[in-house]
């Protein structure tokens, strides 16, 4: 069925609305690190910054037991079911923020400096895990809503900086973060109007127990082997090459808010396709295309970046780093061919294939990768990072084209058309 230009119009402006709501929500914390960084000492900031990496891990986790469950689950539903499985969503969001926490408690006990910021940190998340919870079911039609949300939090952290007192520890600075969060949590659910009350959190886990689980284990498994092959290029190529990927890396990070909030906005509009396979197929190349062609434009800008803007932003890391700004953008580029086949996979609810991907995505990726770190250091490990994920996009695509194909053969097939004539044509035998 072909889309009315109110309907496009629609659809762009709630796109639009959740870009601008994955930016809010990366700038507040963008906001926080700079100014954190500028009051306390490099030790104070290197336990903030373990705090940082255990929410963005637990975030990771909260996301994938509930906020992505939703979007593939419920995008195509009416009002009324997903206004009660956003009732089940907080009540599960709690409890795995809850778990979250415990690991952090448990860590903070062999954690050292950075015990402090983990305690915190822990007694906040289950205000954070919620409100994240919350955007993903306000981004199927209510995206204003989350970008209110998060402009509150934005606000309200912004506040708490200001009046923050001398001497703040980091564990200080976590807190107010938190507290912040609890604001944004406190709009989304006032303007929301979830019925908190109705909520089940073992429902929620038994009709989502195998979405939940297949996304969770493809999340862990990327975030983990990430990490172990940088580990692994300072391990070969020593801590210059690895601050060098690292710094590029950091260049291209708004690519990564970019396509961390197009995947939020693909995957309803997806599930509303999802019973037309052609569509659904021109609909998810076309959103590569587009991501692809912002990714080759940043890529571009990274390479002919002048020396002293590079020095500016990075420092001494700079010169290391201007040899792997091309390779690393290749990688980029390469691996935003991938946003529409994954977006399609969640979309389609196809959480096995989406987990088979992920596994079968990673070894080619981690290979490359690491020949290329023996072969030629930090270029090298870029080159065949960006091998790898060509790889890793011809995978996805494989797997997403796969589920349209069996969606589709799932489908009832049409009534065949009826005889033109009921009646015995004359003359023949009856």
């Amino acid at each position: 069925m072909a889309l009315t230009g109110g309907t496009r119009r629609r659809a762009g402006r709630r796109r639009a609305l959740v870009l601008t709501d994955q930016g809010v929500s990366s700038l507040s914390n963008f906001v926080v690190t700079i100014i954190v960084a500028r009051l306390l000492s490099s030790d104070g900031f290197g336990a903030f910054s373990v705090a940082l990496v255990a929410y963005q891990l637990a975030t990771g986790c909260v996301r994938a037991v509930v906020g992505e469950p939703y979007l593939s689950a419920h995008s195509a539903h009416d009002t009324r079911v997903r206004t009660r499985a956003a009732a089940d969503l907080v009540r599960a969001a709690f409890l795995t923020s809850a778990l979250c926490s415990l690991v952090m408690l448990a860590a903070a006990l062999v954690s050292g400096e950075a015990a402090g910021p983990l305690v915190a940190l822990a007694c906040v998340f289950p205000f954070l895990g919620i409100q994240d919870s919350l955007r993903h079911v306000a981004v199927v039609d209510r995206p204003d809503l989350a970008l209110a949300s998060d402009l509150a939090w934005l606000v309200a952290v912004v506040g708490l900086l200001v009046v923050a007192p001398d001497g703040a520890s980091a564990a200080w600075f976590v807190a107010a973060w938190g507290v912040a969060g609890a604001v944004g949590l406190a709009v989304a659910l006032v303007t929301m109007r979830v019925p908190l009350l109705s909520g089940s959190a073992r429902r929620w886990g038994r009709t989502h127990r195998q979405m939940a689980s297949a996304f969770l284990a493809e999340t862990v498994t990327a975030r983990a082997m990430s990490q172990i092959i940088l580990l692994a290029l300072g391990a070969i190529s020593g801590l210059a090459a690895l601050g060098a990927v690292r710094a590029a890396q950091t260049f291209y990070g708004p690519l990564n808010t970019l396509f961390a909030g197009i995947n939020m906005a693909l995957v309803p509009d997806g599930a509303r396709q999802r019973d037309d396979p052609a569509r659904l197929v021109r609909f998810m190349v076309g959103a590569s295309a587009v991501v692809t062609a912002a990714a080759a434009a940043w890529a571009i800008v990274g390479v002919v970046l002048p020396d002293s803007w590079g020095t500016e932003l990075f420092g001494s890391t700079w010169t290391d780093a201007e040899r792997v700004m091309l390779p690393v953008g290749l990688a980029v580029v390469a691996g935003s061919a991938n946003t529409g086949a994954f977006a399609g996979l969640r979309a389609l609810g196809a959480a096995r294939y989406s987990l088979r991907a992920r596994l079968m995505s990673l070894p080619p990726e981690a290979l490359c990768a690491l020949v290329g770190a023996l072969a030629a250091g930090a270029v090298g490990y870029s080159y065949g990072f960006a091998l790898g994920n060509t790889f890793m996009a011809a995978i996805w695509w494989g797997f997403f084209l796969a589920a349209v194909r069996q969606r589709a053969a799932r489908r009832p097939r049409p009534e065949p058309p009826p005889v033109p004539f009921a009646d015995p044509i004359p003359g023949s035998a009856r």
